[in-house]
């Protein structure tokens, strides 16, 4: 069998460009994902008692709230406006890039009692979506173990006002 040399070589220069393609979509999304590090933190883990970390989140989940603050059907101090200044692809690569970082859980000071308090209420208001002790996510339901108490709080509350879409 005799394959033509030409052949052999658009298919290598096809996979080459795929790859570059790939890695350089790749540095697309890190950069459109810097200006979140000042706020979400570096990798997205948020130094901040009231902002989330986004580092290992759901991509379609995030997506899905990024373009919520984009046209404004979710409630925000500022994220509405920063959503605005990009185009929904960018979103979804910055969704995308934040997805495959690390999740890592922040160190708050709790008190044992609270904590136990809080896994009582989990278990019989909130396991039924936020299943795992609430490490579990998917395209509607973020993590939620490892969240800072402050930032959980406000996002009680706002759910509870019914002002989350």
């Amino acid at each position: 069998m005799h394959i033509d040399q030409s052949i052999v070589c658009i298919i290598v220069l096809s996979l080459l460009t795929a790859q570059t393609m790939s890695a350089s979509d790749d540095r697309v999304s890190e950069a459109l994902s810097l200006p979140c590090n000042g706020c979400h933190g570096p990798n997205g883990v948020s130094p901040g008692p009231s902002i989330p970390s986004i580092a290992g989140l759901n991509s379609e989940f995030m997506t899905k709230v990024l373009e919520q603050y984009r046209d404004g059907s979710r409630q925000a101090t500022i994220m509405d406006r920063i959503a605005r200044g990009y185009k929904v692809y960018e979103l979804r690569k910055i969704a995308r890039y934040f997805s495959r970082q690390p999740w890592t859980r922040v160190d708050s000071d709790l008190e044992p009692a609270m904590v136990e308090r809080g896994r009582e209420l989990h278990e019989e208001h909130c396991a039924e979506c936020h299943e795992d002790a609430g490490r579990y996510q998917d395209s509607d339901t973020p993590r939620l173990a490892g969240q800072r108490p402050i930032y959980l709080q406000l996002q009680l509350q706002q759910y509870l006002n019914r002002e989350l879409p």
